[in-house]
Protein backbone atom coordinates (compact mmCIF):
# COMPACT_ATOMS: atom_id res chain seq x y z
CA UNK A 1 0.00 0.00 0.00
CA UNK A 2 3.18 1.97 0.73
CA UNK A 3 3.27 2.75 -3.21
CA UNK A 4 -0.19 3.88 -3.69
CA UNK A 5 0.12 6.29 -0.60
CA UNK A 6 2.60 7.85 -2.25
CA UNK A 7 0.71 8.45 -5.31
CA UNK A 8 -2.30 9.63 -3.56
CA UNK A 9 -0.28 11.99 -1.07
CA UNK A 10 1.58 13.42 -3.95
CA UNK A 11 -1.91 14.06 -5.80
CA UNK A 12 -3.13 16.02 -2.27
CA UNK A 13 0.27 18.48 -2.57
CA UNK A 14 0.13 19.06 -6.15
CA UNK A 15 -3.78 19.56 -6.06
CA UNK A 16 -3.17 22.11 -3.64
CA UNK A 17 -0.55 23.67 -5.70
CA UNK A 18 -2.87 24.03 -8.83
CA UNK A 19 -5.82 25.69 -6.95
CA UNK A 20 -3.10 28.69 -6.41
CA UNK A 21 -2.85 29.28 -9.98
CA UNK A 22 -5.68 27.67 -12.23
CA UNK A 23 -7.91 29.08 -14.30
CA UNK A 24 -11.71 28.34 -14.86
CA UNK A 25 -10.36 25.62 -18.21
CA UNK A 26 -7.47 24.43 -19.62
CA UNK A 27 -5.19 21.79 -19.04
CA UNK A 28 -4.90 23.09 -15.26
CA UNK A 29 -8.07 22.50 -14.69
CA UNK A 30 -8.70 19.44 -16.01
CA UNK A 31 -5.98 18.23 -14.02
CA UNK A 32 -7.09 19.46 -11.07
CA UNK A 33 -10.67 18.21 -11.43
CA UNK A 34 -8.93 14.85 -12.33
CA UNK A 35 -7.30 14.33 -8.97
CA UNK A 36 -10.20 15.02 -7.27
CA UNK A 37 -11.79 12.61 -8.66
CA UNK A 38 -10.24 9.83 -6.50
CA UNK A 39 -7.95 11.01 -4.07
CA UNK A 40 -10.02 11.78 -1.12
CA UNK A 41 -12.22 8.29 -1.17
CA UNK A 42 -8.68 6.33 -1.96
CA UNK A 43 -7.38 8.28 1.11
CA UNK A 44 -10.23 6.85 3.01
CA UNK A 45 -10.04 3.50 2.24
CA UNK A 46 -6.34 3.27 2.39
CA UNK A 47 -6.79 4.29 5.58
CA UNK A 48 -9.65 1.91 6.63
CA UNK A 49 -7.22 -0.71 5.50
CA UNK A 50 -4.66 0.02 8.30
CA UNK A 51 -7.33 1.21 11.08
CA UNK A 52 -8.56 -0.86 14.02
CA UNK A 53 -10.41 0.25 17.01
CA UNK A 54 -8.16 0.78 19.89
CA UNK A 55 -8.89 4.09 21.85
CA UNK A 56 -5.43 4.84 22.70
CA UNK A 57 -4.15 5.00 19.22
CA UNK A 58 -7.59 7.49 17.95
CA UNK A 59 -6.19 9.20 21.11
CA UNK A 60 -2.82 9.86 20.57
CA UNK A 61 -2.10 9.54 17.11
CA UNK A 62 -5.92 11.38 15.60
CA UNK A 63 -7.42 13.52 18.69
CA UNK A 64 -3.59 14.66 20.03
CA UNK A 65 -2.32 15.37 16.64
CA UNK A 66 -5.02 17.46 15.51
CA UNK A 67 -5.76 19.96 18.54
CA UNK A 68 -1.73 20.40 17.80
CA UNK A 69 -2.14 21.32 14.59
CA UNK A 70 -5.33 22.75 14.76
CA UNK A 71 -3.75 25.47 16.88
CA UNK A 72 -0.71 26.07 14.99
CA UNK A 73 -2.69 26.06 12.07
CA UNK A 74 -4.75 29.44 13.29
CA UNK A 75 -1.90 30.87 14.69
CA UNK A 76 -0.04 30.66 11.67
CA UNK A 77 -2.98 32.39 9.65
CA UNK A 78 -3.65 34.88 12.56
CA UNK A 79 0.56 35.75 13.49
CA UNK A 80 1.92 34.85 9.74
CA UNK A 81 -0.50 35.32 7.30
CA UNK A 82 -2.41 38.56 9.27
CA UNK A 83 -6.01 36.37 9.08
CA UNK A 84 -8.31 36.72 11.98
CA UNK A 85 -9.31 33.42 12.68
CA UNK A 86 -11.25 32.24 16.01
CA UNK A 87 -9.45 29.44 18.03
CA UNK A 88 -11.52 26.76 18.47
CA UNK A 89 -12.01 22.83 17.55
CA UNK A 90 -15.41 22.34 15.86
CA UNK A 91 -14.97 23.37 12.57
CA UNK A 92 -11.58 22.06 11.70
CA UNK A 93 -8.97 24.36 9.82
CA UNK A 94 -8.52 23.50 5.74
CA UNK A 95 -6.84 20.21 5.83
CA UNK A 96 -7.38 18.90 8.89
CA UNK A 97 -11.26 18.06 8.57
CA UNK A 98 -9.37 14.55 6.96
CA UNK A 99 -7.74 13.70 10.82
CA UNK A 100 -11.01 15.04 12.25
CA UNK A 101 -12.81 12.08 10.29
CA UNK A 102 -10.34 9.71 10.97
CA UNK A 103 -11.50 9.89 14.80
CA UNK A 104 -14.95 9.28 13.99
CA UNK A 105 -14.44 6.83 11.27
CA UNK A 106 -12.81 4.94 14.26
CA UNK A 107 -15.17 5.31 16.52
CA UNK A 108 -17.28 4.43 14.55
CA UNK A 109 -15.66 0.72 14.04
CA UNK A 110 -17.66 -1.22 16.21
CA UNK A 111 -20.81 -0.51 15.48
CA UNK A 112 -19.63 -1.43 11.88
CA UNK A 113 -18.61 -5.06 12.65
CA UNK A 114 -19.52 -7.65 10.55
CA UNK A 115 -18.38 -11.34 10.81
CA UNK A 116 -19.92 -12.80 7.24
CA UNK A 117 -19.97 -11.42 3.80
CA UNK A 118 -23.74 -10.63 3.78
CA UNK A 119 -23.45 -8.83 6.41
CA UNK A 120 -21.09 -6.43 5.47
CA UNK A 121 -22.25 -6.10 2.11
CA UNK A 122 -25.69 -4.81 4.02
CA UNK A 123 -23.51 -2.07 5.76
CA UNK A 124 -21.39 -1.19 2.76
CA UNK A 125 -25.30 -0.75 0.85
CA UNK A 126 -26.09 1.78 3.80
CA UNK A 127 -22.81 3.56 4.35
CA UNK A 128 -23.30 4.20 0.72
CA UNK A 129 -27.09 5.30 1.09
CA UNK A 130 -26.11 7.38 4.24
CA UNK A 131 -23.12 9.08 1.40
CA UNK A 132 -25.89 9.84 -0.94
CA UNK A 133 -28.89 11.12 1.47
CA UNK A 134 -26.35 13.12 3.58
CA UNK A 135 -26.11 15.74 0.80
CA UNK A 136 -30.01 16.68 1.00
CA UNK A 137 -29.51 18.31 4.67
CA UNK A 138 -28.09 21.93 4.07
CA UNK A 139 -26.88 21.51 7.85
CA UNK A 140 -24.12 18.68 7.05
CA UNK A 141 -21.27 21.09 5.86
CA UNK A 142 -17.73 22.10 7.11
CA UNK A 143 -19.64 22.32 10.88
CA UNK A 144 -17.76 19.07 13.00
CA UNK A 145 -17.25 18.02 9.05
CA UNK A 146 -20.51 15.77 9.08
CA UNK A 147 -20.88 15.84 4.99
CA UNK A 148 -17.10 14.38 4.68
CA UNK A 149 -17.33 11.91 7.17
CA UNK A 150 -20.92 10.38 5.47
CA UNK A 151 -19.54 10.92 2.38
CA UNK A 152 -16.20 9.16 2.42
CA UNK A 153 -16.90 6.47 5.43
CA UNK A 154 -18.08 4.47 2.31
CA UNK A 155 -14.30 3.59 1.08
CA UNK A 156 -12.95 4.10 4.52
CA UNK A 157 -15.02 1.15 5.82
CA UNK A 158 -14.29 -0.88 2.11
CA UNK A 159 -10.94 -0.73 3.64
CA UNK A 160 -11.74 -1.87 6.81
CA UNK A 161 -13.50 -4.79 5.62
CA UNK A 162 -10.60 -5.70 3.18
CA UNK A 163 -8.38 -6.24 6.04
CA UNK A 164 -10.65 -7.97 8.16
CA UNK A 165 -11.12 -10.97 5.26
CA UNK A 166 -7.24 -11.73 5.14
CA UNK A 167 -8.05 -15.16 3.55
CA UNK A 168 -10.19 -13.77 1.11
CA UNK A 169 -8.47 -11.07 0.00
CA UNK A 170 -5.20 -13.04 -0.58
CA UNK A 171 -7.27 -15.52 -2.65
CA UNK A 172 -8.44 -12.08 -4.37
CA UNK A 173 -5.51 -10.71 -5.00
CA UNK A 174 -4.29 -14.14 -6.17
CA UNK A 175 -6.74 -14.20 -8.79
CA UNK A 176 -6.43 -10.43 -9.68
CA UNK A 177 -2.73 -10.62 -10.31
CA UNK A 178 -3.42 -13.79 -12.88
CA UNK A 179 -2.10 -11.77 -16.23
CA UNK A 180 -5.78 -12.41 -17.74
CA UNK A 181 -7.91 -11.02 -15.69
CA UNK A 182 -5.25 -8.35 -14.54
CA UNK A 183 -5.41 -6.69 -18.22
CA UNK A 184 -9.03 -7.49 -18.10
CA UNK A 185 -9.75 -4.79 -15.19
CA UNK A 186 -6.76 -2.40 -16.52
CA UNK A 187 -8.57 -2.31 -19.61
CA UNK A 188 -11.76 -1.95 -18.66
CA UNK A 189 -11.11 0.44 -15.62
CA UNK A 190 -9.33 2.47 -18.01
CA UNK A 191 -11.96 3.15 -20.57
CA UNK A 192 -14.15 4.04 -17.75
CA UNK A 193 -11.91 6.45 -16.19
CA UNK A 194 -10.78 7.70 -20.16
CA UNK A 195 -14.89 8.38 -20.32
CA UNK A 196 -14.86 10.28 -16.77
CA UNK A 197 -11.71 12.60 -18.03
CA UNK A 198 -13.61 13.20 -21.06
CA UNK A 199 -16.38 14.62 -19.59
CA UNK A 200 -14.59 16.73 -17.33
CA UNK A 201 -12.37 17.86 -20.38
CA UNK A 202 -15.12 18.95 -22.21
CA UNK A 203 -16.89 20.48 -19.50
CA UNK A 204 -14.45 21.63 -17.19
CA UNK A 205 -15.92 25.27 -16.98
CA UNK A 206 -19.15 24.03 -15.65
CA UNK A 207 -18.30 21.33 -13.42
CA UNK A 208 -18.07 22.88 -10.19
CA UNK A 209 -14.85 21.92 -7.61
CA UNK A 210 -17.32 21.47 -4.96
CA UNK A 211 -18.84 18.93 -6.50
CA UNK A 212 -15.95 16.65 -5.39
CA UNK A 213 -15.03 18.17 -1.79
CA UNK A 214 -17.59 16.44 -0.04
CA UNK A 215 -18.60 19.27 1.86
CA UNK A 216 -21.67 20.99 0.48
CA UNK A 217 -25.17 20.09 0.23
CA UNK A 218 -27.01 19.85 -3.29
CA UNK A 219 -28.52 23.01 -2.19
CA UNK A 220 -25.66 24.84 -1.31
CA UNK A 221 -23.60 23.10 -4.36
CA UNK A 222 -26.12 23.48 -6.82
CA UNK A 223 -26.14 19.58 -7.94
CA UNK A 224 -28.02 16.65 -7.28
CA UNK A 225 -28.01 12.96 -6.00
CA UNK A 226 -27.16 11.57 -9.17
CA UNK A 227 -23.80 12.91 -9.93
CA UNK A 228 -22.92 12.72 -6.14
CA UNK A 229 -23.45 8.70 -6.86
CA UNK A 230 -21.50 8.85 -10.10
CA UNK A 231 -18.81 10.62 -8.86
CA UNK A 232 -18.47 7.87 -5.89
CA UNK A 233 -18.66 5.13 -9.10
CA UNK A 234 -15.76 6.70 -10.75
CA UNK A 235 -13.68 7.11 -7.39
CA UNK A 236 -14.44 3.17 -7.22
CA UNK A 237 -12.97 2.45 -10.35
CA UNK A 238 -9.81 4.60 -9.97
CA UNK A 239 -9.16 2.27 -7.10
CA UNK A 240 -9.81 -0.68 -8.83
CA UNK A 241 -7.24 0.69 -11.19
CA UNK A 242 -4.43 1.93 -8.91
CA UNK A 243 -4.84 -1.73 -7.17
CA UNK A 244 -4.60 -3.42 -10.46
CA UNK A 245 -1.69 -1.18 -11.74
CA UNK A 246 0.63 -0.58 -9.17
CA UNK A 247 3.11 -2.75 -8.30
CA UNK A 248 2.73 -3.89 -4.62
CA UNK A 249 6.85 -4.59 -4.46
CA UNK A 250 8.88 -2.23 -2.61
CA UNK A 251 10.09 0.78 -4.70
CA UNK A 252 12.98 2.93 -3.87
CA UNK A 253 12.07 6.32 -2.58
CA UNK A 254 8.43 6.29 -3.31
CA UNK A 255 7.56 3.18 -1.24
CA UNK A 256 9.61 4.96 1.86
CA UNK A 257 7.74 8.12 1.09
CA UNK A 258 4.64 6.48 0.87
CA UNK A 259 5.30 5.17 4.39
CA UNK A 260 5.18 8.80 5.89
CA UNK A 261 2.52 10.47 4.19
CA UNK A 262 0.97 12.26 7.75
CA UNK A 263 3.98 14.23 7.94
CA UNK A 264 3.97 15.36 4.54
CA UNK A 265 0.17 15.98 5.00
CA UNK A 266 0.16 17.93 7.96
CA UNK A 267 3.08 19.79 7.07
CA UNK A 268 2.90 20.73 3.75
CA UNK A 269 -0.22 23.23 4.44
CA UNK A 270 1.81 25.85 5.78
CA UNK A 271 4.12 26.24 2.34
CA UNK A 272 0.91 25.97 0.44
CA UNK A 273 -0.87 28.73 2.85
CA UNK A 274 2.43 30.76 2.61
CA UNK A 275 2.94 30.85 -1.38
CA UNK A 276 -0.74 31.13 -2.06
CA UNK A 277 -0.23 34.47 0.09
CA UNK A 278 2.92 36.02 -1.63
CA UNK A 279 1.32 34.79 -4.81
CA UNK A 280 4.63 33.50 -6.06
CA UNK A 281 3.18 31.25 -8.96
CA UNK A 282 1.83 34.51 -10.44
CA UNK A 283 5.24 35.80 -10.87
CA UNK A 284 6.49 32.68 -12.69
CA UNK A 285 6.55 30.40 -16.35
CA UNK A 286 5.26 27.23 -16.72
CA UNK A 287 3.77 27.17 -13.18
CA UNK A 288 2.61 23.69 -13.85
CA UNK A 289 5.82 22.23 -14.04
CA UNK A 290 6.55 24.17 -11.57
CA UNK A 291 3.98 22.68 -9.27
CA UNK A 292 4.75 19.02 -10.01
CA UNK A 293 8.96 19.68 -8.97
CA UNK A 294 7.75 21.60 -5.95
CA UNK A 295 5.05 18.48 -4.84
CA UNK A 296 8.22 16.19 -5.14
CA UNK A 297 10.63 17.98 -3.00
CA UNK A 298 8.06 18.91 -0.59
CA UNK A 299 7.03 15.40 -0.30
CA UNK A 300 10.88 14.51 -0.50
CA UNK A 301 12.00 16.47 2.63
CA UNK A 302 8.89 16.24 4.58
CA UNK A 303 9.40 12.46 4.66
CA UNK A 304 13.20 12.28 5.17
CA UNK A 305 13.85 10.80 8.68
CA UNK A 306 15.46 14.18 10.22
CA UNK A 307 11.49 15.48 9.48
CA UNK A 308 10.50 12.76 11.17
CA UNK A 309 12.01 12.94 14.03
CA UNK A 310 12.02 16.56 14.39
CA UNK A 311 7.83 16.69 14.34
CA UNK A 312 7.22 13.14 16.23
CA UNK A 313 6.82 15.09 19.42
CA UNK A 314 3.60 16.89 17.77
CA UNK A 315 2.08 13.54 15.33
CA UNK A 316 1.55 11.46 18.72
CA UNK A 317 0.68 11.55 22.10
CA UNK A 318 4.13 8.90 22.86
CA UNK A 319 6.56 11.08 21.04
CA UNK A 320 5.03 14.46 23.07
CA UNK A 321 5.75 12.28 25.95
CA UNK A 322 9.24 11.40 24.96
CA UNK A 323 10.33 14.73 23.64
CA UNK A 324 8.54 16.08 27.29
CA UNK A 325 10.87 13.37 29.42
CA UNK A 326 13.58 14.52 27.11
CA UNK A 327 13.06 18.14 28.20
CA UNK A 328 12.69 17.51 31.81
CA UNK A 329 15.70 14.86 31.86
CA UNK A 330 18.05 17.62 30.35
CA UNK A 331 16.83 20.33 32.35
CA UNK A 332 17.41 17.80 36.03
CA UNK A 333 20.76 17.39 34.48
CA UNK A 334 21.61 20.90 34.10
CA UNK A 335 20.63 21.43 37.18
CA UNK A 336 22.96 19.04 38.96
CA UNK A 337 25.70 20.10 36.48
CA UNK A 338 24.57 24.27 37.85
CA UNK A 339 24.70 22.70 41.60
CA UNK A 340 28.40 21.13 41.49
CA UNK A 341 29.79 23.95 40.14
CA UNK A 342 28.23 25.82 42.74
CA UNK A 343 29.35 24.07 45.62
CA UNK A 344 32.71 23.86 43.93
CA UNK A 345 33.45 27.69 43.68
CA UNK A 346 33.54 28.64 47.52
CA UNK A 347 36.86 25.55 47.36
CA UNK A 348 38.04 27.54 44.28
CA UNK A 349 37.72 30.76 46.20
CA UNK A 350 39.47 29.24 49.63
CA UNK A 351 42.21 28.26 47.76
CA UNK A 352 42.96 31.38 45.98
CA UNK A 353 43.07 33.29 48.97
CA UNK A 354 45.28 30.55 50.69
CA UNK A 355 48.02 30.90 48.04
Amino acid sequence: MDNLRCLLIFSVVFGHLLELFMGSQGLDRILYLTIYSFHMPLFAFVSGVFAKFDPGRIRGRMVYPYLIFQTLYIWYANAVLGRETDLQYTTPYWLLWYLFAMVAWNLALPLAGAKNGKTKAVMLLLAFAAAVMIGFDNRAGYYLSVSRIVEFFPFFLMGYYCKGMREDTKRLIGIVQSHRLKIFLAVFCTLFICLAVGVISSNEEDIRSVWLYGSSSYDNGDYGWKLRAICMAVAASWLVFFLTVIPVRRIPLISAAGSHTMTVYLLHGFFIRFLKEEELFSKVEHPTGIAFLASCALIAILSAKPVQTLFSPFLSLEGGRSALGRLLSAGTGLRHRMGCAGRLRPRWNRRGRTG
